[in-house]
This record gives C-alpha cells, structure tokens and sequence, in this order.
C-alpha cells in the first residue's frame, strides 16, 4: 500500500538527517504523551440511524531542536494510536508529523543544503463529511541546494533548486516527482523598505500522464516595516502549462499586513491568489492553523486548482482573559471540471484563568460552504459550541475537559444534515 511506502521513506530520511548531527549532546530534546478520549452520540455524522462511540487517542510528541553555526535541524514527530470501542471504524496507528527543517551550511554565508518533510491530513472529498473513513494522508519531501550572493550591502541573490516528492495515501490521488527552482533578487532600498523580484520555474518529472506540467511563476514584491508591524506585498503571473490540454492561467497575490497593538489588538490580514495542482496544494495548507479540521484540504482526483483566499485575525489579552477573533472567506475554481467552490467562516476563542492552574475555554466556530454547482449537494452551514476548562496539576501533567455540540444544516439536502453531542477528557504529560 501506498501509505507504508511512506512510512518506509520516512524512515530512511530520519537515519540519514540523524547520521548527518554531528554531536548528540548539542540537541534539545522535547517530548510530551497524550491520552484524548472522547464519548459522542453521532461518531458518523449522519442525520439518521446515528450511533454512539467512545473513542481515545493515544500520542507521543518528540521534538528535536539544533542550531549550530553549520547546521540547524528543527523535526517534530507525532505517534498516534486511535481507537474506537463501538468500532464505528477501525483502529488505526500513524505518524502525523515530520521533518519541519533540516539546514547544512556547507560554505558559510553562499552555498547549504536544506531539507523539509511535512505529513498532513487531508479530504479525500471536500464535498463528504469530515470523518476518519474520508481522511487520507499527503506527504511532501523537500530538498536541494541555496545559493546567496552579497553583491553589495543593498543587493543580495538567492538560488534555491529542490527535488520535491509528493505521496498521498488515497489511491485515486496523483503522486508526483517534481523539480523547481527559485531566483530571487533583494534590493534594500533603505532600512525599513526592501524591494525583491522573484522568479519561479517547477517541472513535473514524473507523474500520472495528464499530470506531467510545467509552472512558472514571475512576481515583483515589497517589504515595509514599521513601528509594531510590517506590509509584505507580492503581485505576478503564474502560468501552468500540462503535457496534454490547455494552459491555465492565474494572477499570483500575496499581501500580508501585521500590527501589534491596533486599537489595542494584535491584527493580522493575509490574502493570496494563485495557482496549483491538487495532488500537492499550497504550501500554506501544510503551515497555516486552520479554523477547524473542515478546511483541511482535497488530496483525490487530478486537477488544476485555483484558490482565492483572505484571512482576517484580531487578539488581545485584557487582565486574565485572552481571546481571539479569526474570519475567513475563500473561492476555489477546478479548472478541468469548471466547479467553483465557495467558503466563509469565522471562529472565537476565549480563555480565562480563575487561578494560577484553572483555565475555563469557550469555544465559537461557523463555516458556510458552497457546493451549488454540484448538483445536489448545495450549501452547508456548520456551527459549533464548545466550553471546556484546563487543569495543572504540576508543572508539566495538565488535565482538560470539554463538551460540545456541533450541527450541520443544508436547506436543499436534508441528507447532509446532521447534530452531535459530544464530552471528552485528556491528560498531557510533558516528561522532557
């Protein structure tokens, strides 16, 4: 199966970036163990013949940190035992996490070696409820060379080529070999204000037939920093071009604005607009935090997807209680299919401390999301309500709790409608 050709390859890179740390005694060591479980009233998220479970997961978290004059590492590890006592699905172990960097400066300020491995959960249907049966895995190893030119002190180049493989588990998802590279120039205009041109070219060298494309992708950008904040502004052209059938075309948009203390909040806005390939995605998909496990990503099907996407966040922390307000609005066009996919979203956390060791959680989130050009599905609205509290009981082992109620509704297919309750209870013990 594919997924333990995964676990195979994941293997091998963890002994080749373990024989490549030169002294063990440098490393920063972190582990923590979890145990999750869960009572729900509706483990399959349908509207009729509902069925109850207890589920647990069970997790060991490790992560390795090194930074050395020529070499840092930073990898996070994530093993998952889940089990479901009414057997609404079957067990399940995995590994839900990998490399996030490892970096070899092989000559000192011009020439190192980088190499990333991320593992995320994805949809194998975006259209079919978020469940372990429609849950797949997608893994995306990265590596290559960096080059860095100091031309002056207000000029720098950047070289960076990487060999990227991209293994889904689902077997209807398109794996893929593909190698790009990346010129990038710097110019710092003055102290706060960088200037950059930037230029892409990724070829897809091996692929399932109609899968095999080349993308290119040129942009102008901007930096600005300012007092509690920065503006980081990029606006080009993507152009993919497929071995069979036609171009596709898109604006690339990146624009990320940060300010700390704006009318007394933390604020944050993102916006991208641009173009890729359903087996692989968007790099932000493997680094955001997402709203909630819904707007995890499609891995099924070959297509060529274009995603329109603003976020907007705000957090403050007001005496003993913090919160945060987080909205989103986003549209995605499957080229191939001429199927656009419309969502929106907002989500609320509210954390108060009643003492040193108490925290009471509250927990908002609605998403709306709109299929109306598949012809029966429509549109849904998901809400969720949860409040939960937070107990330390020493200083690394804490105790938490939360019930919740959740709720699917769909005016044109009363199918897709669903209400679950459920309450769960956790450990967490941080032993290194």
């Amino acid at each position: 199966m594919k997924i333990n050709d995964m676990d195979k390859h994941l293997s091998k890179i963890t002994l080749l970036l373990a024989s490549l740390s030169p002294c063990a005694y440098a490393i920063e060591l972190n582990g923590n163990v979890t145990t999750d479980i869960e009572y729900t009233n509706n483990s399959t998220l349908v509207s009729t013949q509902t069925q109850e479970d207890v589920s647990q997961i069970v997790g060991l978290d490790f992560t390795v940190l090194e930074n050395r004059k020529s070499v840092q590492a930073n990898a996070n590890f994530r093993v998952e035992n889940e089990r479901y006592y009414n057997e609404s699905y079957s067990d399940r172990n995995s590994l839900t996490a990998g490399f996030g960097l490892f970096n070899l400066d092989l000559i000192e300020s011009f020439l190192n070696w980088q190499t990333s491995f991320t593992r995320t959960e994805v949809l194998t249907s975006t259209i079919d409820t978020n469940t372990p049966d429609n849950r797949e895995y997608r893994n995306i190893l990265r590596t290559g060379p960096t080059v860095s030119y100091q031309y002056s002190r207000a000029s720098h180049f950047a070289l960076n080529v990487n060999y990227v493989a991209v293994e889904n588990s689902d077997e209807a998802a398109s794996d893929s070999e593909r190698v790009n590279g990346n010129l990038n120039y710097k110019y710092l205009f003055n102290p706060i204000t960088d200037l950059n041109i930037n230029s892409q070219y990724e070829q897809v060298i091996d692929g399932d037939g109609a899968d095999e494309y080349s993308n290119a992708t040129l942009s102008l950008g901007l930096v600005r920093r300012f007092y509690l904040g920065d503006f980081q502004f990029n606006l080009g052209r993507t152009r993919l071009i497929p071995e069979q059938g036609q171009a596709t075309e898109s604006n690339y948009f990146d624009l990320q604005l940060n300010r700390e203390q704006l009318l007394w909040h933390d604020v944050s806005v993102t916006y991208l607009e641009d173009i890729s390939d359903t087996s692989i995605g968007f790099e932000s998909d493997e680094q955001s935090d997402v709203l909630d496990s819904n707007t995890i990503r499609s891995a099924s099907g070959s297509d060529v997807i274009e995603r329109k996407r603003l976020d907007l966040s705000a957090s403050r922390v007001y005496g003993n209680t913090s919160y945060s307000i987080r909205t989103f609005w986003e549209k995605e066009r499957f080229v191939s299919q001429d199927i656009n996919e419309r969502s929106k979203g907002i989500s609320i956390n509210i954390d108060h401390s009643l003492s040193q060791r108490l925290v009471s959680q509250y927990r908002y989130s609605f998403q709306e999301n709109d299929y109306e050009e598949r012809v029966g599905v429509g549109k849904d609205q998901e809400s969720s309500y949860s409040i939960g509290a937070s107990y330390t009981v020493f200083a690394d082992f804490t105790v938490n709790s939360y019930i919740r109620f959740s709720a699917r509704y769909n005016e044109q297919n009363m199918v897709r409608e669903y209400e679950e309750f459920s309450t769960g209870f956790g450990l967490n013990w941080a032993f290194l």
